[in-house]
């Protein structure tokens, strides 16, 4: 054995044994966390070139892997094991015809956890631990694996109308990211801070979410609109993502500006959308439970809003303002629905200054609802989004939500990127609840409605949480992403729990070809 060999064996061992004992894992996951995590020490087979796979001048094959290992160390409960640390691959498997007129794709997915844990939730109003309970209460065993069409489309390109498109069939679609401007510091603010509030592929899961139905663009100039509406398919948290949910029905119309000649530093966007969740699934809401469980009338929301990009030129670099609005209207069973939300950001990127920073801060509030026993449901609805996207740390989501602040984005040296956030979160209103979730990933069990929520005692103070990411594209076919979270457990979280600190940390490795 050469000497290399001998030294990632030797650290490969002290870091399992860190992990077991730190996270009280099991041994075989503990050796898959560890070398994962060394995996950056390794820079000869990390850095090598992997070919591409062109079949033919139309036919391409695409594939990727995704390795995670999670760590969880949620609020202590009352009973159960609230640290734990679990396992999951994804790999993907697609195939591409690019023709003049269309374009085909069809995409396989295969989706393993492994070492779930088994004791991760409390007597309620505690709930999951963490995710790991979340994927177990789904999928009902500790270690399983599936494959399934994950998309499947066509996209017309010649409809007899220069700017004109149509796909259909199983794809993706994020709200707010149909179209993008090439503007580094635009596109950013509109992938993580404005696309996917509402409807997202919820693509950080195992599982994800697909559309199963169409998107038309038609884009003349600086001008786009954009139309989409489908059925979701069943996923997120659990491995049966090939499922229609064919009781729950989505309408999407975007009209998008793009960098205009009259405003070439800026983007904006005005949107409707309708959904329908006719599942008869018990509502998550801040009623009674005897009340919930006797309403399983249809949900319809309608949302309308817009946002607003707008970048500044400086001579001391340029500062970015975000702007957003949604308001709602329905019916939320027998109740009316009403509900809204905005953000209000800012950025600065300084010029000249070592690690390239970004100095970002914001505040982003919705409403809740101030009264169980009325006949409004006045919390802010997200639908279907991809909740991760705006909580790194999964802790809470948008509805019934307060969030102040402060992020700073390091680029020390390329490829890699250096993220930080403080929030400060409370709840909108004391008589709602403390709300979870990413939108529905079930057709019949009530563990796929979508969204939970946990009593909020009169309170408004959830917590703090400093959170911070490590993103590093070694390159075009490598990227490790690692992270960290701790939140601060205020007034809401002593009230339920025993322990009011709690920490969430996962160490990924991404290939692709």
């Amino acid at each position: 054995m050469s000497i290399y060999q001998t030294t990632m064996a030797k650290a490969i061992e002290t870091v399992h044994q860190m992990i077991c004992q730190t996270f009280r894992a099991p041994r075989w996951g503990c050796a898959l966390l560890a070398g994962v995590c060394l995996l950056l020490l390794a820079p000869a087979p990390l850095k090598a070139e992997l070919p591409l796979s062109q079949i033919s001048t139309k036919l391409s094959l695409s594939a990727s892997l995704r390795t995670r290992g999670e760590f969880w160390d949620w609020f202590e409960g009352t009973s159960g094991d609230s640290s734990y640390a679990y396992a999951a691959t994804v790999a993907k498997l697609g195939f591409k015809w690019t023709d003049d007129s269309f374009d085909l794709y069809v995409e396989t997915q295969n989706t393993a956890v492994m070492g779930l844990p088994d004791d991760a939730v409390g007597p309620a109003p505690q709930g999951a631990f963490g995710l790991g309970h979340v994927y177990l209460a789904h999928n009902r065993r500790q270690n399983d694996a599936v494959v399934f069409l994950k998309q499947a489309h066509l996209t017309l390109k010649k409809l007899g109308i220069p700017g004109l498109k149509l796909k259909g069939g199983r794809l993706l679609f994020a709200a707010g990211a149909e179209v993008m401007s090439k503007d580094p510091t635009i596109d950013w603010v509109k992938r993580f801070r404005v696309s996917q509030r509402m409807i997202g592929p919820f693509a950080w899961s195992h599982t994800g979410r697909s559309f199963d139905g169409f998107t038309a663009s038609y884009t003349k100039g600086a001008y786009s609109l954009t139309v989409h509406g489908s059925h979701p398919t069943q996923g997120g948290f659990d491995l049966a993502g090939v499922k229609t949910i064919d009781d729950i029905d989505v309408l999407y119309t975007g009209f998008n500006v793009t960098k205009p000649a009259f405003a070439e530093t800026s983007d904006a966007r005005l949107f409707y959308i309708y959904y329908a969740d006719g599942r008869g699934l018990r509502p998550t809401d801040n009623r009674p439970a005897v009340v919930r469980n006797t309403d399983r009338r249809h949900i319809t929301v309608h949302a309308y809003g817009g946002n607003l990009v707008h970048v500044i030129p400086t001579g001391a670099g340029p500062i970015d303002l975000m702007g957003l609005g949604i308001g709602q209207g329905g019916d939320w069973g027998r109740q009316d629905h009403h509900g809204w939300a905005f953000a209000a950001e800012a950025g600065w990127q300084p010029k000249g200054l070592p690690w390239k920073p970004w100095f970002r801060i914001g505040y982003n509030r919705s409403s809740g609802d101030d009264d169980p026993n009325d006949n409004d449901h006045d919390t802010f609805f997200q639908m279907l989004p991809t909740a991760r996207v705006y909580s790194f740390s999964t802790f809470y989501n948008l509805m019934n939500n307060e969030d102040i602040f402060f992020q700073l984005i390091l680029r020390p040296f390329k490829g890699l990127v250096w993220r930080t956030d403080f929030h400060y979160i409370r709840v909108s209103e004391k008589n709602d609840l403390w709300y979870q979730g990413a939108g529905a990933t079930l057709e019949d069990r009530q563990a796929g409605f979508g969204f939970v929520g946990r009593p909020v005692f009169g309170k408004r103070d959830l917590f703090q949480i400093i959170e911070t990411t490590l993103n590093y594209t070694i390159n075009e076919h490598v990227n490790v992403h690692v992270f960290f979270a701790h939140a601060f457990g205020d007034s809401i979280v002593n009230h339920i729990y025993t322990g009011s600190d709690a920490n969430f940390g996962f160490i990924e490795l991404n290939l692709k070809i």
